[in-house]
């Protein structure tokens, strides 16, 4: 007999109120992006890079989890979605900044005591060279170096991989940090004022007219605009080859970019958005995407009631939709639910099913003030390369989901609501193993932190929401009932002593 136990941790209050958030898979640290926007209210926008301490902080005598701050970009505007992208141990971030995309490059370096300015190291004069002065070790270019561990075991001033950077060791306790590359602040300026640019060719939008989009280098800052017209409202890459992002914006528009990587040896350059194509999918904003595991198919979520499937390679043809009639209608023949959310996750091994990925979405009313329970719902793809629905699980009555993660081992899913109650399931039977109200108003959103850096917990969710408050919640391994194993051990003792008997008597 085993119990589930859980527990819910504050973190911290941040200052401006976020909506994004995302691991990073290079260093195990998070990033967390938002802001008050462009009017001026006092509120800033930012990124922040922080570390989460599960069962420590810096404080060796706090056994609580904890989050250290390891540096924080400020922007010109809110930052509303990102993702990020690692590849040949180069790790980006896509920021879409309402009307912007914002490309930016993360690297190592080391942190002045006096000022807390970052600058980077050139690579030292000898492989057992010591900086004396920050008490950084160095190590030379052709070691490999350990990643660290986020458990309770693992020491603090671990060392982690560093591309490009073989002069640092970045330490959770120490004065390295995080830079970004082209990451100040934008400020609109002039076309005389641009540094560079370079422009996208035509492209043939679905109304056979032609646009030309540009994208410029402004203060050493790689930006993509959107139309002004138009907002970013999601944002998804293909998880297979990270070579494609694709972006939904206000009008129902998607636009497709090819992501070219720079070479390995071009240690200062940002990765590339080539415009491939760009059409109107949906007659309403898109409220969502989502690329499945192997890189097949793509799923927008508009709401005009249609959620599409696509082809995620050229020429991107629609392959047939979600049915939402079948979660009921209302009296003008439309569907009584929508879907808010998509996303995909892996089937955990140990699923009896034979798909490789499952589709998770939100459903919630059509209209606010309908008094319908939402639900999760999980899809899987038949033999016909249809989803059809293989379960689903009623959330929540008076509060409409929010928001929803999927863990990277597929075991897992989060869902946060509009009253601020964080929830967490178990993916093969959708299973509620653990919930509660952290957040005072609705969840923004909700991460994950990765199993690979997860060695204490079952799982971990972190959570953000209007309130500003960022939350963990952990999910303790199943723990044997002592009392029941105990009970076991004594009937196994007295059937054995029993059986013992039996036997002597036979032979006597």
């Amino acid at each position: 007999m085993s119990s589930t136990l859980s527990s819910s941790h504050f973190l911290q209050e941040m200052a401006y109120p976020p909506y994004c958030i995302q691991p990073l898979k290079s260093w195990g640290m998070i990033a967390i992006g938002g802001g008050g926007g462009t009017a001026k209210t006092g509120v800033g926008n930012a990124v922040d890079l922080k570390w989460i301490y599960l069962n420590q902080s810096s404080d060796p005598t706090n056994n609580k989890c904890s989050i250290q701050n390891v540096n924080s970009f400020t922007q010109h505007d809110s930052v509303m979605r990102m993702v990020s992208l690692r590849k040949q141990q180069q790790e980006f971030l896509i920021l879409a900044l309402n009307r912007q995309l914002k490309v930016i490059m993360l690297k190592a370096s080391q942190r002045e005591l006096d000022g807390g300015l970052g600058f980077n190291i050139s690579p030292p004069p000898t492989g057992n060279s010591q900086d004396s002065a920050n008490n950084v070790p160095i190590v030379p270019a052709q070691r490999s170096v350990r990643r660290r561990h986020n458990s309770s075991t693992s020491t603090a001033t671990e060392p982690i991989n560093v591309q490009h950077r073989p002069s640092i060791i970045l330490h959770r306790n120490g004065q390295a940090t995080v830079e970004a590359i082209g990451n100040e602040i934008l400020n609109a300026q002039s076309p005389t004022n641009r540094t560079g640019s370079f422009s996208f060719p035509p492209v043939m939008t679905s109304s056979t007219t032609t646009t030309t989009t540009t994208a410029s280098i402004l203060n050493n800052i790689y930006t993509v605009p959107i139309k002004d017209e138009e907002y970013v409202n999601a944002l998804a890459i293909c998880p297979a080859t990270q070579s494609k992002l694709f972006v939904g914006a206000s009008d129902g528009s998607l636009t497709i970019y090819d992501i070219i990587w720079p070479a390995s040896t071009a240690a200062d350059r940002l990765i590339q958005l080539n415009l491939v194509t760009s059409f109107t999918a949906h007659s309403k904003e898109i409220d969502d995407l989502a690329v499945d595991p192997l890189g097949t198919w793509l799923i927008s979520v508009s709401r005009d009631h249609h959620v599409q499937i696509r082809q995620c390679s050229p020429p991107f043809d629609k392959h047939g939709e979600l049915d939402l009639n079948q979660f009921g209608t209302n009296k003008n023949s439309k569907p009584s639910y929508r879907i808010r959310h998509v996303r995909f996750g892996i089937v955990p091994r140990k699923s009896s099913s034979n798909a490789t990925s499952f589709l998770y979405t939100s459903l919630i009313p059509q209209i606010i003030n309908d008094k319908l329970t939402s639900y999760i719902v999980q899809w899987t793809e038949n033999k016909q390369h249809q989803f059809v629905v293989r379960q689903r699980r009623a959330v929540t009555l008076n509060d409409r989901i929010s928001a929803i993660a999927v863990s990277n081992c597929g075991q897992y899913v989060s869902v946060g609501d509009s009253g601020g109650c964080v929830r967490i399931y178990d993916s093969e039977r959708l299973k509620l193993i653990y919930e509660h109200r952290a957040h005072s108003i609705f969840v923004t959103d909700l991460t994950f932190i990765l199993r690979e850096e997860n060695y204490l917990y079952e799982t971990s969710v972190l959570s953000i929401s209007a309130d500003k408050n960022l939350y963990v919640h952990n999910v303790h391994p199943p723990q044997t009932n002592l009392f029941s194993v105990s009970f076991l051990i004594v009937i196994g003792l007295l059937f054995l002593f029993l059986l013992l008997s039996q036997i002597r008597f036979r032979f006597h």
